[in-house]
């Protein structure tokens, strides 16, 4: 695995540890459809906020594999798209040392 490889996932695993604690902190009010959670790119300087019900951010975190990334920050080298809305898009870190830090670092595992 390539330090860049490396680097995206760390930079990954640590946009997911952020909206882990943003999920918990959000209040979802009953006219209220969307969470706000930051896009888990790779890129450590993205800033850039996504809207996810709650059912699709929980359906993301069912794999650890899996991150929530605006289309145009998708790294097609070292990630598989699963699926994708108007909103965002869902990718896979492909199997290797990337992936097996993401899933070392995953809050729920």
């Amino acid at each position: 695995m390539s330090e860049r490889e490396e680097r995206v996932a760390k930079n990954e695993a640590t946009a997911r540890d952020i909206n882990e604690r943003l999920e918990a902190a959000q209040v979802v009010v009953a006219d209220e459809r969307f969470l706000r959670v930051l896009c888990e790119c790779g890129n450590a300087a993205c800033d850039f906020v996504l809207a996810l019900t709650g059912e699709e951010y929980e359906q993301v975190r069912t794999d650890p594999r899996r991150f929530v990334v605006r289309r145009e920050h998708v790294m097609a080298d070292v990630e598989t798209i699963v699926s994708e809305t108007e909103r965002f898009v869902v990718v896979e870190k492909r199997k290797g040392t990337a992936a097996e830090i993401v899933e070392e670092r995953d809050p729920r595992s």
